[in-house]
């Protein structure tokens, strides 16, 4: 997983709108073909930067995860200063 973070969360919220219930990271990991353990490591980047919430022993993608696919950037790295002040 070289360039990660936009499949996975992309892979997430696709599997979320499918079934209506929270991922896990086995979920995930089957549909990327990716081993678990770097899902998961992925799955808990993408919670810290509020793109992804935990939910019922899985996740579940934010408002924000959505906008942020919504984009449609290319991935790489983003800056996100999840405290930052918005008024500056």
């Amino acid at each position: 997983m070289d360039e990660p973070n936009c499949p996975v969360l992309a892979a997430a919220a696709e599997r979320y709108d499918t079934t209506g219930q929270p991922v896990t990271a086995a979920s995930i990991a089957s549909a990327l073909q990716q081993r678990e353990s770097a899902v998961g490591t992925r799955l808990s980047r993408l919670v810290d930067c509020e793109l992804l919430a935990p939910a019922d022993g899985g996740y579940r993608p934010t408002v924000t995860g959505r906008e942020f696919l919504d984009l449609e950037a290319e991935c790489g790295p983003f800056i996100v200063d999840i405290d930052g002040d918005p008024r500056s």
